[in-house]
């Protein structure tokens, strides 16, 4: 890369890099921040849990609020599950949700029906 060549992309970098401290500023940013408490707040508490547990988690019918009692189970694998449904047994299941789900069986067969 030649001198003019570095030094156009390095402005162009720059200014990129302005652009976004300037919509930062203007309060542009703020979506993602009330986006996320949102997501927060689908959270329950130790007790709502353990109701939820007790009663047995369905994973074709569960919101994601009950799916995060199990654990292991974020917001983001929630609603994998959830996009992934039905499922009609613990084969299928972990078939369907292949990174975590034959160890978030393991971890909550106990806990969960279909």
């Amino acid at each position: 890369m030649n001198r003019s060549t570095s030094f156009a992309l390095l402005a162009a970098l720059a200014s990129m890099g302005l652009a976004g401290a300037q919509s930062q500023a203007t309060g542009h940013a703020a979506a993602p921040t009330a986006q996320a408490a949102r997501g927060t707040a689908m959270t329950m508490t130790g007790s709502s849990c353990a109701k939820v547990l007790k009663a047995k988690v369905n994973l074709n019918k569960a919101s994601q609020a009950d799916l995060q009692c199990l654990k292991g189970v974020s917001a983001t694998t929630a609603k994998d599950i959830i996009a992934n449904r039905p499922f009609k047994d613990s084969g299928d299941f972990s078939r369907k949700i292949e990174v975590i789900g034959r160890k978030l069986w393991n971890d909550n067969k106990a806990n969960l029906t279909f």
